[in-house]
């Protein structure tokens, strides 16, 4: 039969209780019969000394039984307790429990414990049952010497009544006691497999109920012990499970969107491609000015579709290196002004002023140099290509005395963007204005890029604006020198 939980702590209860009442009813009953056979003992063998000298000091004659038998029967109320004189080869002189003619009955005593251990040690005991009185008896023997000079045994013998009344009631105590102490176990170890089974079974109602997907659901235990601790942490796993499951939805619709959006990016210049081939094979590639004019087309949607690919590329190797990068002390100072010699020349011929801000001649950052590059270059051709004609471009870090980081800036004059696109202006495919980004030849994955290289390097990247006035994107990194 199998037993369930409340059922096992019940047993395993009311064993431990039964064992426990056991032990202590075996130890108890041994130790108390033990002390009191102690000091009945103790007692006895100092009223044995006072038999042995007053048979002693009658000199009695050994044929005289009759006054031998006088003799014990006067002893034996001095000391409560029944007194047998014996000779040396263990024949009865005389016994307080015997009439006369009695003492023709009873057996040689020399094969008794008390009375060997007595004539080789000078004093012997013995608890035994009496076969003539039909009780348990404590017997005491000591030697003494007879009128003639021979040696006798006395011996007094009491029995154990008292002891063995003391037991049964010892018995009896114990047995109620038990009775008692089982009920009361029987109750509170109900009540605590109870108490200790609720609390498990609602831990494993509601590890069902998440098995089944209910996420939602909470132990909430109260209290300090193992259940709480468990119920606790179940529920600790399943926030981290809701987590998990809402990060997972979230990364899921961003799959969703990047392959959507990743398809429209494609599609548009695909579609330009097969028209301009089926334009071409129509016919119009006899034509030189035509033809020209298509291959262009074909020229520029390829480029585009290349560069699509290349940021596609890029941004998949910064998401799949667990956005780490082997970092280098590099001088910011040299990267930043060679970014700014390569796009002078675009700021120059749309009549933009691409400039340094004041800044160290040297700093020394912990960066990737390639990644580094890239994310400049891509928030300067930002700025070149969204700001209009006159607009003014600056580029300048800032490395305060105590600070770890180095914060670099690139800020412009433009139009600046709504405060509503701002914090989304980094995902992937994001446009505020869709059309005229295609038109300038945005992949929609250049701020993605920026934001992902940035925290590979360890650093943050903000971006601030305020519409008809401009822009500012901000990056931190870390300084060479604290590493």
């Amino acid at each position: 039969m199998k037993l369930g939980i409340r059922a096992k702590l019940f047993v395993l209860s009311l064993s431990l209780i039964a064992l426990s009442l056991a032990i202590s009813y075996g130890y108890l009953r041994k130790t108390l019969d033990a002390n009191l056979t102690t000091r009945i003992e103790q007692d006895l063998a100092q009223k044995l000394r006072l038999i042995a000298y007053a048979a002693e000091q009658a000199h009695l004659s050994p044929g005289d039984p009759k006054h031998w038998q006088e003799t014990a029967r006067a002893l034996s109320p001095l000391c409560v307790a029944r007194v047998t004189l014996l000779r040396a080869d263990g024949k009865p002189l005389a016994d307080s429990e015997l009439e006369d003619d009695g003492l023709l009955g009873l057996p040689n005593h020399l094969g008794r414990p008390e009375i060997f251990e007595a004539q080789q040690h000078g004093y012997g005991k013995s608890t035994r049952q009496s076969a003539t009185l039909k009780r348990r008896m404590l017997y005491v023997a000591m030697p003494f010497r007879q009128s003639d000079g021979q040696k006798g045994v006395a011996r007094l013998a009491m029995p154990l009544t008292d002891v063995d009344r003391t037991m049964a009631q010892l018995h009896l105590a114990l047995l109620i006691a038990a009775v008692l102490g089982l009920a009361v176990a029987v109750l509170m170890s109900s009540a605590a497999a109870h108490l200790a089974v609720r609390s498990l079974q609602k831990l494993t109602d509601t590890a069902h109920r998440m098995a089944l997907g209910d996420l939602g659901t909470r132990a909430r235990p109260e209290g300090q012990d193992e259940l709480a601790v468990l119920g606790r942490d179940i529920d600790s796993l399943a926030d981290s499970l809701s987590r998990a499951l809402t990060e997972l939805r979230r990364m899921e619709s961003l799959r969703r969107d990047f392959v959507a959006n990743a398809s429209h990016e494609l599609r548009t210049p695909l579609a330009t491609l097969v028209s301009a081939v089926e334009t071409l094979r129509s016919g119009a590639a006899s034509d030189p000015g035509a033809a020209k004019t298509f291959l262009d087309i074909i020229y520029r949607q390829a480029d585009r579709m290349n560069a699509l690919v290349n940021d596609l590329l890029d941004l998949s190797r910064l998401e799949g290196q667990d956005r780490r990068l082997a970092l280098y002390a590099v001088n910011l100072a040299d990267i930043v002004k060679q970014q700014v010699a390569l796009f002078w020349p675009r700021a120059e011929e749309r009549k933009q002023r691409l400039q340094l801000s004041p800044s160290p001649a040297s700093c020394l950052v912990m960066a990737d140099r390639l990644r580094l590059e890239q994310v400049l270059a891509n928030l300067l051709d930002n700025a070149i290509k969204y700001c209009p004609s006159g607009a003014e471009i600056i580029v300048g870090w800032t490395a305060e005395p105590f600070s770890r980081t180095v914060e670099v800036s690139v800020s412009d004059t433009g139009p600046g963007i709504e405060a509503v696109h701002l914090p989304r202006l980094f995902e992937r495919f994001y446009r505020v204005d869709t059309g005229r980004s295609r038109a300038l030849g945005g992949t929609g994955l250049g701020l993605s890029i920026v934001k992902h290289a940035v925290e590979s390097m360890n650093g943050q990247v903000v971006v601030e604006s305020t519409l008809g006035q401009g822009t500012t994107f901000r990056f931190t990194l870390k300084r060479a020198d604290d590493n």
